[in-house]
């Protein structure tokens, strides 16, 4: 890839103060949190899930992150989510080698058939290319599509005209593109956004905000621009690798969170847990267990909408 920023770290309740040390990968046990939250009995779909298979495929950006450089499987997932209530998932790309994708939606085509859970693919694909309007075409035979995600890369791929263009030749499918970049490079996202306005988007991961940092400004201006556009879903995930990996608390992630629920208000934000990524700073039940503890002050169907319905609705689940 032509960037390495895939995932690369970049009102308090008592329960927020605690702050997060990330053991090993291997010796998760007990969430810190370990809330008892109504939302729990509440059907969960995942909307950000990653697989992948490093002898089936290759995975450049996995060799500067050692801990998840390794097979994840779907048996995996369901082990670490177990207790959650999940009725469905949706597939993100993994950035495996460009032009391979077609090999990556065949594997997660070939796992959905066992689990049928998996609802949908958002994959990698070349809509900067000439032929990929008749590419398009072929791809969406596969009932599993639902949408398109690419990376902001350098040089910037979200001002590359052609790709601008073609990014139309989504709606005729109904697919969405996944915005996935770093908070520094939203302004390329605007620009995508303003040229074709009438795609639904999806900002993954709040955008990747500098947590880590405490830089919010600038984040919130591009963010209120974005979420102008009622086209425009955010998904909450991502949060915990961009805040600090060993020592992250809730109160880290709370303004993040608070800003984009004003911004986007209930009805456009989805819940993902970006796993396994997210096990470089957190076990997924923990990650679940801060969020459930973020929205604890929130109506509980409102939380349901983040949880279950704004998925089923965007990515066409149902």
């Amino acid at each position: 890839m032509l960037q390495n920023h895939f995932y690369q770290n970049g009102t308090d309740t008592c329960k927020s103060r605690i702050r997060y040390h990330a053991p090993k990968l291997s010796t998760f046990t007990e969430p810190i949190i370990n809330q008892s939250n109504h939302c729990m009995q509440t059907p969960i779909i995942d909307a950000h899930l990653h697989l992948w298979d490093i002898e089936r495929l290759s995975y450049p950006w996995l060799e500067s992150v050692p801990n998840i450089n390794r097979n994840f499987t779907i048996a995996d997932y369901l082990e670490d989510s177990k207790g959650s209530t999940l009725e469905a998932m949706v597939f993100v790309q993994c950035e495996c080698k460009p032009f391979t994708y077609k090999e990556e939606v065949r594997f997660i085509s070939e796992i959905a058939v066992d689990e049928k859970r998996i609802k949908g693919i958002v994959c990698w694909f070349p809509l900067e290319l000439s032929s990929a309007a008749d590419e398009l075409n072929e791809l969406v035979k596969n009932p599993l599509i639902r949408g398109i995600r690419r990376l902001e890369e350098s040089p910037s791929l979200y001002t590359n005209p052609a790709f601008v263009e073609n990014l139309g030749l989504l709606r005729a499918h109904n697919l969405s593109f996944d915005i996935c970049l770093k908070a520094r490079q939203l302004p390329a996202a605007i620009n995508l956004v303003n040229k074709q306005p009438e795609v639904k988007y999806m900002l993954d991961h709040l955008g990747k905000p500098a947590i880590k940092s405490g830089e919010i400004e600038q984040w919130k201006s591009c963010i209120k621009d974005l979420a102008s556009n009622p086209n425009v879903f955010c998904k909450l995930s991502g949060m915990v690798t961009e805040a600090d990996w060993d020592t992250w608390s809730i109160a880290d992630l709370r303004p993040y969170l608070s800003y984009a629920i004003e911004q986007f208000g209930f009805d456009r934000l989805v819940f993902g847990s970006d796993w396994p990524v997210v096990k470089l700073a957190s076990s997924y039940q923990n990650w679940m267990d801060t969020f459930l503890t973020l929205c604890s002050e929130y109506d509980k169907h409102d939380v349901k909408k983040m949880l279950y319905h704004n998925a089923l609705k965007f990515y066409r689940l149902n």
